[in-house]
């Protein structure tokens, strides 16, 4: 059974990275440098040679893998498709879940504006635990917001 998740969190400037259990402890923690030259080519490549290598560094194989989630700067549709990320030198359209699933084979893959995902699991772990509604802003080499809200026809309104 998959034990494991990995977060990957895409920056102009670093990759950070985590190893977590399903439930969300954290096991691990790393960073490794966004290389955007020559159209950002490396970044991908290099995301998966770096979760590859902890993932023997703590004896486990891809089936310990639950999944790989990974945000990244820009629009990415519910598809997992990057429809472009500036600072990372993403001029084309590509689709990222099937990118790293060939580069991390055997490991499910989800992709997501980071903001967006950063949102989420500030819902789930972070400051947002517990609210139904949130925004969290992200400051880094970009700027960027996600917001979950939840539809009015479950919120009661009371005068």
């Amino acid at each position: 059974m998959s034990k494991y998740v990995v977060g990957v969190d895409v920056g102009g400037t670093t990759v950070k990275l985590g190893l977590f259990t399903v439930d969300g402890d954290v096991i691990s923690k790393w960073e490794i440098p966004t290389r955007t030259e020559d159209d950002g080519s490396h970044i991908l490549p290099d995301i998966a040679d770096s979760i590859k290598k902890e993932i023997v560094a703590h004896d486990f194989s891809a089936v310990d893998v639950a999944g790989v989630g990974i945000g990244v700067p820009g629009p990415v549709d519910d598809k997992g498709v990057v429809h472009k990320a500036v600072n990372l030198g993403w001029k084309n359209e590509f689709s990222i879940v099937e990118t790293m699933g060939r580069l991390l084979p055997g490991m499910p893959v989800c992709g997501g504006n980071d903001a967006n995902v950063a949102a989420l699991g500030e819902m789930w772990k972070g400051g947002g635990r517990g609210c139904e509604n949130l925004v969290a802003v992200t400051l880094g080499t970009g700027v960027g917001g996600g917001i979950i809200a939840v539809p009015a026809a479950r919120s009661a309104i009371y005068i």
